[in-house]
């Protein structure tokens, strides 16, 4: 069975390669579901070290690694510590565990002072700029919702959560990178030449273990969203469904100018996502080694993609849903790799249609289009 090709890097001046020494590794990018805060990337390297090979590839604190499958790189991580984990005698099989975090996790510990952002619709864009680290996230385009103080101080990664609950849109990791697509533009994340299924062919990438997940808390529906627009009163408001299955809430602070703007995105959260009957999310896990053909498996991890996932439930029929990623955790180990995704139905995210009190862009101040 054909099986992924991963490859390791010091990314310093030297550009070191130390892929024959790595035992496994293991890799989280994203989140888990559409309501989280992005967390931050983290990765675990663990590699032989009975002669040294972690001081000779020069692996010390803040040195930027890069984790590459197929020669393309996939996670972009810095050095955070390393567990040497030795043996008595002549150490044949001492190894260390490199930790690694991503730019978000960095984002986070940098703090702003009074921070003065200029734009108010491409703040992603800006603090990218503003980090020591630059070059990490891109803003696909323009938001929509985000129209708050310019005045800042905080850690930017906070920052970068907030816009992403005011404007409802996603990050997406492409080639270790993140670029957030605001609302109205996820759909163009779709992608058709290929499928999540539980049969491997050319056009699927076939799924190993497979969860639905529902009606759990606020991990897969919200019925009730309380949101509080920067400096301004808490807006609350609740789905019909409440009646039905109790409340389901969530609170979300914002950087929202109004508290119209803060209600209008509380009855977005809490229409779009209230259903817990219909609405529902997924896990899966996949292995190089089950499939057909590692190509699209290999263009799925290294750019994210909106895929459509074919299932069917005990007793029921066969079912396809539009997805989107929000996450993936990849683990590699000599003779396969496994990766778990994370993935939200693509209606978490409506937006094309017409005239509709809450998600219609023909009637007036929804998220303020």
């Amino acid at each position: 069975m054909a099986q992924l090709e991963w490859s390791f890097k010091n990314q310093d001046a030297s550009s070191y390669d130390f892929t024959d020494t790595v035992q496994s590794f293991t890799y989280t990018q994203g989140r888990q579901t559409v309501l989280d805060n992005y967390p931050g990337g983290t990765a675990q390297i663990t590699m032989r070290n009975n002669a040294g090979q972690v001081a000779a590839a020069s692996l010390g604190y803040r040195q930027k690694i890069y984790i590459r499958l197929d020669g393309t790189v996939v996670f972009r991580g810095w050095v955070q510590g390393i567990t040497y984990i030795d043996t008595p005698g002549p150490a044949n099989d001492a190894t260390a565990v490199i930790s690694l975090v991503d730019i978000w996790v960095l984002a986070g510990q940098q703090i702003a002072e009074s921070q003065l952002l200029i734009d108010e619709t491409l703040q992603i864009e800006e603090i990218d700029g503003l980090l020591f680290n630059t070059g990490n996230f891109s803003q696909i385009q323009p938001s929509t919702g985000v129209r708050g103080s310019l005045g800042y101080s905080g850690d930017y990664a906070s920052r970068i959560n907030q816009i992403v609950a005011s404007d409802r849109g996603a990050f997406y990791q492409t080639l270790g990178l993140y670029f957030y697509y605001p609302l109205a533009n996820i759909y163009g994340n779709n992608k058709d030449d290929y499928t999540f299924g539980r049969t491997p062919s050319a056009s699927v990438i076939a799924y190993e273990t497979f969860s639905r997940i529902k009606a759990v808390g606020n991990q897969t529906y919200v019925n009730s969203a309380q949101v509080t627009p920067e400096s301004l009163a808490t807006q609350t408001a609740s789905n019909a469904s409440v009646n039905t299955y109790g409340e389901s809430a969530i609170t979300v602070a914002t950087l929202n100018l109004t508290t119209s703007d803060g209600k209008n995105t509380a009855r977005w959260i809490a229409n779009s996502m209230g259903d817990s009957v219909e609405h529902q999310s997924y896990l899966i896990t996949v292995k190089d080694v089950a499939q057909t053909s590692l190509t699209n498996l290999i263009n799925m991890i290294q750019e994210t993609w909106n895929l459509l996932l074919s299932y069917t439930p005990p007793g029921g029929v066969s079912t396809d849903a539009r997805t989107a990623t929000e996450g993936i955790t990849v683990r590699g180990f000599p003779d396969y790799t496994e990766i778990d995704f994370y993935l939200s139905p693509l209606t978490y995210y409506n937006y094309f249609i017409l005239n509709n009190a809450v998600f219609g862009v023909l009637d007036s101040s929804r998220l303020g289009w």
